[in-house]
């Protein structure tokens, strides 16, 4: 455990950071999956929303670069 007041703070914003990215991973996680398992055809919006929202994670550091380049390319091919 940190005795630095810096690095408690530090800590907690982390944990915070922690939780917010991993809840923005499984909601872009759910709506990749909710385009790949749909049939027939998907919507170009839902599929433009989803794009974006690939770009803005990867920009904000939640996913890599090669986790959004492989999904963008999926998603394209529908």
């Amino acid at each position: 455990m940190a005795n630095i007041s810096s690095q408690k703070k530090r800590i907690r914003q982390d944990e915070k950071k922690n939780l917010r990215n991993k809840d923005k991973k499984t909601a872009l996680r759910s709506s990749i999956k909710a385009i790949l398992n749909s049939e027939g055809t998907v919507e170009k919006d839902m599929k433009d929303t989803v794009i974006r929202n690939l770009d803005r994670a990867y920009t904000n550091g939640i996913v890599t670069k090669n986790f959004r380049d492989r999904n963008k390319s999926k998603i394209s091919k529908l």
